[in-house]
């Protein structure tokens, strides 16, 4: 069974996984960040030419200019890594921003065990199938303890059609008491590369926030789905294992993840656990009817529809302080609590 909270402990060890199914103070992220881009076609993509870019927003590109960002060609990104050592999370984070998955292949020439290139190469559309799949059971066996390692390799594996291994492995993740999807080291890294090829400081740790993405999410709801297609022909005890586990992926995201779209999908997991149940039916989490767990994750996202989401044009105006302060609110007690009180503050 899996217990349902309501509020999050903002002091909360993040390392330290609640297997239980709670239904937590999800976190909100700026809905800018979720916003999908797609693949720059010329590596040496300026700002200028991003405004041919049908997902152009030009109050992004406003703010930007205004806090003095500027996105580094592949050239001055490469004196950045020379610079750095040849150091991996430098090469890792001029692939972000080049949007290059040959950086991470080259991040690992440097260290074939780093876990953070593991992860990004795994998740890259451009790789192969097969090596995906090599990729996340070396990254498992790097952070055994990383459940964000299961959902990876549990989310190739049903990809490739192998359900039942995807189901097995899930279930392995209950062992698992540590979560690292490496948002914020992605962001840090981002944000260091941005600074350290002439950026401002404000405007990098704004862009590492807009830029970083989040690829895992989407596989995760679809294994949760894939999981959930096998409740309507297993017998009840099993149904009622694939329904704990499909709560337990939701409840993972949303306690753990940094961003309103974690709490987005981790929220539809949950939602979906209670799929084809009666009202009346006990649900996956602990002491709790179906209709009382769908209406205390209702509840959720309308506090998370209702939040007020401030713009781009709110922070050309805003204190530094007061912006680098938000970003790291974000990334220790998540962007729900963090835009809360960056709203408290803007209505002082």
């Amino acid at each position: 069974m899996l217990f349902l909270f309501v509020m999050r402990d903002t002091n909360s060890n993040k390392t330290e996984t609640n297997k239980g199914n709670s239904i937590t103070s999800q976190k909100s992220l700026f809905s800018l960040t979720s916003k999908k881009r797609p693949k720059k076609k010329n590596k040496e993509s300026t700002p200028d030419q991003d405004s041919l870019d049908p997902y152009f927003d030009p109050e992004i590109k406003e703010l930007m200019d205004q806090l003095g960002v500027r996105v580094p060609s592949r050239d001055e990104l490469e004196n950045y890594i020379t610079k750095n050592d040849n150091d991996v999370e430098a090469i890792i984070a001029a692939g972000i921003i080049l949007n290059d998955s040959s950086y991470y292949i080259r991040a690992l020439e440097n260290n074939p065990n780093d876990a953070h290139a593991l992860y990004l190469l795994a998740l890259n559309d451009s790789t192969e199938g097969s090596i995906k799949i090599d990729l996340a059971k070396k990254l498992l066996k790097e952070q055994p303890n990383n459940v964000m390692g299961s959902y990876l390799l549990a989310s190739l594996q049903a990809e490739s059609g192998d359900t039942d291994e995807s189901i097995k492995t899930l279930l392995g993740s209950f062992n698992q008491k540590g979560y690292d999807d490496f948002y914020n080291q992605t962001s840090l890294k981002v944000e260091d590369a941005l600074r350290g090829t002439g950026s401002s400081k404000t405007g990098s740790t704004l862009y590492s926030l807009w830029n970083v993405p989040v690829p895992i999410l989407s596989k995760i709801n679809k294994t949760a789905k894939t999981v959930m297609t096998l409740v309507p022909e297993s017998n009840p005890e099993r149904a009622h294992e694939l329904r704990s586990l499909t709560a337990s992926i939701g409840t993972e995201i949303v306690n753990e993840g940094n961003l309103i779209i974690h709490e987005l999908v981790g929220i539809s997991a949950q939602m979906m656990s209670l799929k084809g149940m009666e009202d009346n039916d006990p649900s996956p989490f602990e002491s709790l009817s179906v209709k009382e767990a769908r209406e205390s994750l209702e509840e959720r996202k309308g506090l998370i529809r209702n939040l007020n989401i401030l713009n781009p044009k709110d922070f050309i105006t805003m204190d530094a302080t007061l912006i680098e302060s938000y970003m790291n609110r974000v990334r220790t007690v998540g962007e729900y609590e963090a835009t809360r009180w960056l709203n408290q503050r803007s209505n002082q």
